[in-house]
């Protein structure tokens, strides 16, 4: 999980990073003018429950494993549906025409059991979806972890330093998350910096981020059809570097104002266009504002309702459904199974070429895990 580097991002993204980065400058010179707060003491650590953007992270996770649930349960019951309202026999079945000879079956169904046999097709491409998702996450995570076990790189503190002039810091590691940094932020940031930085992905390391943002992904890109869950990640990712800047400022006050140092070089690093993990409430929460979120309520209702919607046709549809298909394709072979045998490999062989050309990797073979 990318927070305080450069990786490939969007084109807005980067045209909010202009537009923060002044603020920083402007107004770093007064937070040290500032009256004393109520903050804790350096070396204290706040309390879960006053930490608001913890526990903002935390709820739209949830909200979105709650999404990603319904959507797949959904998925599997009009699947059931299409099995309970439609017949379908290895043998021809009773709907025949003759075409210049040769009796050719085709399937005969009402319109409900048409729309049963779409949504299915739908539920079918959200599970398929859903598998080679998690398939592309794991493959790269395989991969980044057999690229840098071939390296021996060195440390700092608990840190692995990986060989690269570009300033990066991230946390990667599905089931077992760590902190890497490289060569190029350890020369480039002060000492103050640097500890700010790493105490900044430790939180993403003991939140087990990269996983969480992981789930996130795959579940957004299977429901392709649920308004919303796009933005729900979206925001999911920006609350949890919110988090974690919480937490290392919470930490050590002192390494409020080393953090915006941090943005600061990185952000004047050639390269550094499509800087991530920068945005106004940030910049805001490092400049001594408290951070501030609204639940998105909106989003979550209408990805509800769409699910919803689609759950309700299916067993309103389900009810009176009725259809009958073969599986004997016509001008195919007489025995159909062996067609269906015979496709078997065929599309594991597709799907093998699908995650080889799919996954793709960056600087030392990691994929952005926040992208």
């Amino acid at each position: 999980m990318d927070c305080l580097s450069a990786a490939p991002s969007t084109t807005n993204h980067s045209r909010s990073t202009i537009r923060v980065i002044p603020s920083i400058r402007a107004r770093q010179r007064t937070v040290r003018t500032k009256k004393p707060d109520s903050r804790p003491p350096a070396g204290a650590a706040i309390a879960p429950q006053e930490q608001p953007a913890a526990v903002a992270a935390a709820r739209v996770a949830r909200a979105g494993v709650v999404l990603g649930a319904l959507g797949l349960a959904g998925s599997v019951f009009v699947i059931v549906r299409l099995a309970e309202s439609w017949r379908v026999t290895p043998e021809n079945a009773s709907h025949r025409i003759s075409l210049l000879g040769q009796k050719l079956s085709y399937p005969a169904a009402n319109f409900a059991a048409i729309v049963v046999l779409g949504l299915a097709l739908l539920g079918l491409t959200v599970t398929g979806l859903v598998l080679l998702g998690a398939a592309r996450e794991y493959v790269a995570n395989r991969r980044f972890h057999r690229l840098i076990g071939s390296g021996d790189w060195g440390k700092v503190e608990d840190a692995v330093v990986i060989p690269d002039e570009q300033p990066r810091a991230f946390c990667a590691g599905l089931l077992r998350p760590r902190v890497y940094v490289s060569s190029g932020a350890v020369a480039l940031l002060d000492e103050a910096a640097l500890r700010a930085v790493l105490a900044h992905e430790r939180h993403h390391a003991r939140r087990w981020d990269p996983l969480r943002l992981a789930i996130a992904r795959v579940i957004a890109r299977a429901l392709f059809f649920v308004p919303g869950l796009a933005e729900l990640v979206r925001r999911q990712r920006a609350m949890a570097e919110l988090s974690a800047d919480e937490y290392a400022v919470g930490g050590n006050p002192e390494n409020r104002p080393a953090l915006a140092r941090a943005m600061l070089s990185f952000a004047d690093e050639p390269g550094s266009d499509d800087l991530v993990g920068i945005d106004p409430a940030r910049v805001d929460y490092l400049l001594g504002d408290a951070p501030s979120w609204r639940f998105p309520a909106v989003l979550s209702l209408a990805a509800i309702s769409v699910i919803a919607l689609v759950i309700a046709i299916a067993v309103l549809a389900g009810q009176v459904a009725t259809g009958s298909a073969s599986l004997a394709p016509p001008f195919l072979s007489a025995q159909p199974c062996i067609v269906v045998l015979a496709l078997i490999p065929a599309l594991l062989a597709l799907l093998a070429l699908r995650l080889r050309r799919g996954v793709w990797l960056g600087p030392l073979g990691l994929r952005d895990s926040s992208s």
